[in-house]
């Protein structure tokens, strides 16, 4: 019977692979895997996105309801569902790490609507 041949880790072909890109399943050896602190699972190339470029569509979108949301509290509530979405894809390495920071803000903002909203409901139902 047959071993599997061994895989190489594309960016070091002498050196065996050690696990796989945890987004885009590219094999890593431990040279590609070393100094990568919360980033363990990725390759490099995805490193490399999650790391920096432009806020994505999203991100910034998420930014703009949840400004929007002071002249209404429906479009906050976008804008916190949008901004949570956009972290949980650079927290997957599939959008890149420039929008953390909008995002964040967009989903506190909307968090912030969406209490203000409940509060204004709340005093609405007390006073009938």
């Amino acid at each position: 019977m047959d071993a599997a041949p061994a895989a190489l880790c594309p960016r070091h072909p002498e050196t065996l692979a050690e696990g796989t890109c945890t987004r885009c399943g590219t094999f890593t050896c431990g040279q590609c895997r070393k100094g990568l602190g919360a980033h363990q699972g990725l390759c490099p190339s995805c490193q490399d996105l999650s790391r920096g470029g432009q806020p994505s569509g999203r991100a910034v979108l998420s930014l703009v309801f949840a400004t929007v949301g002071f002249c209404g509290f429906v479009p906050g509530i976008v804008g916190l569902v949008l901004g949570q979405k956009e972290l949980n894809a650079i927290e997957a390495g599939k959008a890149p790490g420039a929008g953390r920071d909008p995002a964040l803000i967009a989903r506190n903002l909307g968090w912030f609507h969406a209490v203000m909203f409940f509060l204004l409901l709340l005093g609405l139902y007390t006073h009938l």
